[in-house]
Order: C-alpha cells, then sequence, then structure tokens
C-alpha cells in the first residue's frame, strides 16, 4: 500500500482507513443489525420524500466540501489552484478518519499543504487559521442556539440526574475549552507570534533538539512572514472567511436532519443542531480514529427526545459524513503522492 512520510513524525497509511471502517460498521451491525433488516421494506423508504431527503443530504455534502474549498484557497491567499484546495480539504478528511479525534488531522494538513508547494511555515498559519475559523463558529453558535432554545436543548432526554450531570459537565467544560484554543490560536499567531517564535527557539537551543535547530529558525521565519501577511489581509477577507466557515459547518450539521427526513415527516432541526454540538464534544475526546465506534453508538443516545435514531439513520449518516472520505482519500491518495512530488523534490 502506499505511504506517505515526513520525516518521522508524520505518517499517512492508506490501509489504515480498513480499521476504522470495520470499527465503525462493526458498532452499527453490533447495536442496531436487526433495526436495519427491518428497513427498507416500506413505503417510507421508497417515497418522494425519502428520495428529495436524500438528495439534500448529498447535496449538503457537496456544500460542505465546497465552502471548505473556497476557505482553504482564500486562507492560501492565493497560492492554491482550485484543484490544490480540494485535493487538500479531501486529504485532510481522510487523514482526519484514520487518526485519533484527540490528535485530528491537522498535523498532516500542515504535510499536505507543504507537499503542494506551500512552505512550512505558511503551511502552519494557514492550518492555524482554518482552525481558528472552526473554533470561532462553535464559540459563536453556541451562545446563539442558547439565546434561542435554551440549555435544556443541548442535553439528551430521558437520562438518569447523574448521567445528565455528566453531560453538562461536559459540555460546560469542552466549550471552555474551544473558548481557550480561540484565544491561544489568537495570541500565537496574530497578538505575539514573535514571542511565540522565541519561545519555540529556545526550545529547539536544547541538547536534544539542536540538531533540528536550524530548520526551525527557517520554519518560524517563514511563519512569521505568513502572520503578518494574513494579519494584513482585509476585514472583508476575514468575513468571507468567517462566512464560508459558518456554511460548511452548518451543512455539515444539517446533513443529519436531511437524513431524518428520509425516516420521518417532520424534524425538530434546531434542537437537532444543537445536539450535534454536544455530540461533537464527545466525539473530539475520543481515542479511536475519526471516533469511529464512538460516533455510531453516541449518536441515538444524544438525540434521544428530539428525534428517534435507529441503525440504517447511524448507516446513512455516518455513510455521508465519514466512510466516503476514508473510500474517496484511498483513491485519491496513489495519484496526489506521484503528482505532488514534483513540487517537493
Amino acid at each position: 500500500m502506499s505511504n506517505v512520510s515526513w520525516g518521522k513524525d508524520i505518517e499517512i497509511k492508506r490501509w489504515k482507513a480498513v480499521v476504522p471502517a470495520v470499527l465503525g460498521l462493526g458498532v452499527i451491525f453490533y447495536f442496531y443489525g436487526e433495526d436495519i433488516k427491518d428497513v427498507g421494506l416500506g413505503d417510507v423508504v421508497y417515497s418522494s420524500r425519502a428520495a428529495l431527503a436524500l438528495a439534500s443530504a448529498v447535496g449538503l455534502l457537496a456544500i460542505r466540501d465546497l465552502a471548505y474549498m473556497v476557505r482553504v484557497k482564500m486562507l492560501s491567499l492565493g497560492q492554491f489552484s482550485w484543484r490544490s484546495s480540494l485535493n487538500v480539504i479531501l486529504l485532510w478528511e481522510f487523514a482526519s478518519a484514520i487518526t485519533p479525534s484527540v490528535i485530528g488531522g491537522s498535523p498532516i494538513a500542515i504535510y499536505l499543504m507543504r507537499r503542494e508547494g506551500m512552505t512550512l511555515g505558511r503551511s502552519v498559519a494557514t492550518v492555524l487559521a482554518t482552525s481558528l475559523m472552526d473554533e470561532f463558529f462553535y464559540v459563536l453558535a453556541v451562545p446563539l442556539l442558547l439565546f434561542i432554545i435554551g440549555m435544556d436543548a443541548f442535553i439528551p432526554g430521558d437520562l438518569s440526574s447523574s448521567a445528565e450531570a455528566g453531560l453538562r459537565i461536559m459540555f460546560y467544560a469542552g466549550y471552555a475549552i474551544h473558548c481557550a484554543i480561540t484565544v491561544f490560536i489568537m495570541f500565537v499567531l496574530f497578538i505575539a507570534p514573535n514571542a511565540t517564535r522565541l519561545v519555540i527557539l529556545r526550545v529547539f537551543r536544547s541538547p536534544g533538539l539542536k540538531k533540528w535547530k536550524l530548520q526551525a529558525e527557517r520554519t518560524t521565519q517563514e511563519w512569521m512572514l505568513a502572520s503578518e501577511s494574513l494579519k494584513g489581509a482585509t476585514r472583508g477577507l476575514w468575513m468571507k472567511t468567517l462566512g464560508v466557515t459558518f456554511v460548511s459547518w452548518t451543512a455539515r450539521f444539517f446533513i443529519l436532519n436531511a437524513v431524518l427526513y428520509i425516516f420521518f415527516e417532520s424534524v425538530q432541526n434546531v434542537e437537532v443542531f444543537a445536539r450535534q454540538l454536544s455530540l461533537w464534544i464527545a466525539m473530539l475526546a475520543s481515542p479511536t480514529p475519526g471516533a469511529s465506534g464512538i460516533a455510531e453508538f453516541s449518536l441515538p443516545v444524544f438525540m434521544q427526545g428530539v428525534a428517534v435514531v435507529g441503525g440504517a439513520t447511524v448507516l446513512i449518516w455516518r455513510m455521508l459524513t465519514y466512510f466516503i472520505y476514508l473510500i474517496i482519500g484511498s483513491l485519491l491518495l496513489p495519484g496526489w503522492l506521484v503528482r505532488t512530488g514534483r513540487k517537493i523534490h
């Protein structure tokens, strides 16, 4: 199988897509096997409403990736072509799908941008900027929905008092972490990039890291230049970037809403959206690749009280938001390695 390595730190192995796929599908069929067998014979599944709902889910998937692609192209300040931006997004999702959620795909995203011809320092700055936009979405969306529907809409119903208290603590802690990450990225990227650079260089002066000192100096200098470029970007660019971020994340979460319409005539759309903000925190804390297993088990739990989620719903949802990126990434990776090898050698 195809392997990619960046030094000795980052490695993408295509065969690793098999592990989370088996884990996720195993959980689905273990818990919901009988439920899935019972679905597919009735008029509900084959109705025009179900067909339209499925088409809407696929359309939302396309909107999500298109918005991500536009964002990467804008934050690259014109350095990436549309093709490069699309490759980065699809392989970034693939990397996120095969790495533990607590780690995420950002370290590999830096490598992806580097291989597409961007300097290492600018790649770091661009990934930080995209992460900042993602954090802004979460930090702003939660209080907005709290104002509209209240806190109870974020917490699953029919839970024991101890389980409910635990989920509330997890939600508050997760939101606080998102706020802290937002402040941290703004600090290192915009407020005090030079101070951050000096700290990094001091670390690489230690005996065990001295051999990478020159590389660290070059990378942090590139990063400083990228930071200055991003700081000098117009307010209009940042508003557009934040706007497409909101479009991409809204489309991402509304995929589940569309999937639910396959099985139900009405859906509590705002409440389902809010529950996914809570579920997202649980998925981010997962030690499994792409939250495989955890996501499939947790979705019905988090939707209690607002939607009846069965095995077929979980399977279609994960197919559109997770398994599809394992498939696309596995197919895209070999040719991309060959094509981009010319840009870095």
